[in-house]
């Protein structure tokens, strides 16, 4: 009979481990009182929310600091901490923040070496009524000479998201755009005219501190679209759909980085007759996924993919476009167009100096077709880059990036591109 003993002496110490860890759990203090600091505007049921723990609770290390990332992961600060202080017959836990500047209104300006110029202005809101709700409104106007579809471009939108309506896990959303274009033709140019209006109803599914979870919703998307012109097409007329979308977060917020991954799908459907002068079926996609690559602190490497098709007979215009400084920056401004789109790309970002300052090394692919002008084979596109991008801690959500890239089939050769959110 084989001897037995190197087996026991494995798994003594993993049970002594195990033993003194539970002993440990049972000796720590409870939580008798949660106190914040620092937020001048964000309310405390916003932050209390997030955390796992409260009064009656024991003050488990791990849930502590779960909690602590949770409360970084809403964006809304750029730095969180919490510690503990004795209380009463147990500790009080402080948890001490440092906002962002949730309002920021700034110009819009815009140029690409296509000669595209626009400009306007943009009020972005990040922190309505301390709420963590969201408000964005911009106006801008721009020349595009070397662009198919525009030759000038007028918008006005308007959005506004709530989440946790009535402390709830539901989530509002409302987007208002007002869109008006010339339009290049052989016959002449002509104007067009889009009114769109959305009103969606989310609700979060997220669990466990830090969350990861699906956010599933559903509404109505309105569409009104009018010509005007000598040489006008008939308009697209209106359209009434039903909008459902599907996203998946597990994603940790850093400061100047993020880890782990996300999810989102949107589909739309309309009937020709029921609310619309025309039936479509509208589908996207999109896959973001961010590992950090050795030990420096915010060197990560990004895996991104999206895809989209659509589906509507007799509509004007393609519904996807690639290139320019959002996806392909090696190529011009929607060089790609189509009913059918994929993209994929992998981008490297290392610290230079400061962490809020990164390279930027990038490679993409893309395709589109069922192009109406008839020049989008679904063939791959391919494009290298080298930049820099710059996230602006001050602020909510704002990067910006700016670099050289180099398309590897067609193309005019190497672009700049610039761009941010």
């Amino acid at each position: 009979m084989p001897n037995r003993r190197p087996r026991l002496g494995l798994w003594l110490p993993i049970l002594l481990v195990m033993a003194a860890a539970q002993g440990s759990a049972q000796d720590w203090p409870r939580v008798t009182e949660v106190r914040f600091s620092g937020n001048r505007i964000t309310q405390e049921k916003v932050m209390l929310r997030e955390m796992s723990l409260g009064p009656g609770d024991r003050a488990d290390p791990a849930a502590i600091e779960g909690s602590r990332q949770a409360i970084l992961d809403l964006g809304l600060f750029r730095d969180v901490a919490i510690r503990t202080e004795p209380h009463d017959e147990g500790v009080a836990l402080l948890v001490e923040v440092r906002e962002k500047r949730y309002f920021l209104p700034v110009p819009r300006v815009d140029t690409s070496s296509d000669g595209d110029f626009s400009y306007g202005a943009q009020v972005r809101w990040s922190n309505v009524f301390g709420l963590n709700h969201r408000l964005n409104a911009f106006v801008e106007e721009g020349d595009f000479p070397e662009d198919r579809r525009r030759e000038s471009e007028r918008t006005l939108r308007l959005s506004y998201t709530a989440p946790f309506i009535g402390d709830t896990r539901q989530e509002l959303y409302a987007d208002l755009e007002k869109l008006d274009r010339v339009v290049p033709s052989p016959q002449g140019g002509y104007e067009e005219e889009f009114r769109r209006l959305e009103l969606r109803l989310d609700r979060d599914f997220t669990r466990g501190r830090p969350r990861q979870g699906w956010t599933l919703g559903g509404g109505l998307f309105f569409e009104d679209h009018d010509t005007a012109g000598a040489a006008a097409p008939p308009a697209d007329g209106r359209t009434t759909a039903l909008v459902g979308v599907a996203d998946y977060s597990d994603l940790r917020f850093h400061v100047h980085s993020e880890t782990g991954r996300e999810f989102a799908a949107r589909m739309e459907l309309a009937a020709d007759g029921v609310g619309s002068d025309y039936g479509y079926r509208h589908l996207t996609a999109r896959w973001f996924d961010s590992r950090t690559i050795g030990s420096r602190e915010h060197q990560t490497l990004h895996l991104l993919a999206a895809a989209g098709v659509r589906d509507a007979s007799g509509r004007l215009r393609d519904s996807f476009s690639l290139g320019g400084s959002g996806r392909l920056r090696g190529y011009e401004s929607d060089f790609l167009q189509g009913d059918r789109y994929y993209y994929g790309a992998v981008e490297y970002l290392r610290p230079l100096r400061w962490n809020w300052l990164r390279l930027l090394v990038t490679a993409e692919a893309g395709g589109a077709e069922r192009d109406r002008a008839g020049t989008t084979d679904a063939s791959p596109y391919a494009s290298l880059g080298v930049g820099v991008r710059v996230r602006v801690t001050w602020f909510v959500d704002v990067e910006i990036e700016a670099g050289l890239a180099v398309p590897l089939r067609g193309g005019d050769g190497v672009r700049f591109f610039a761009g941010g959110n």
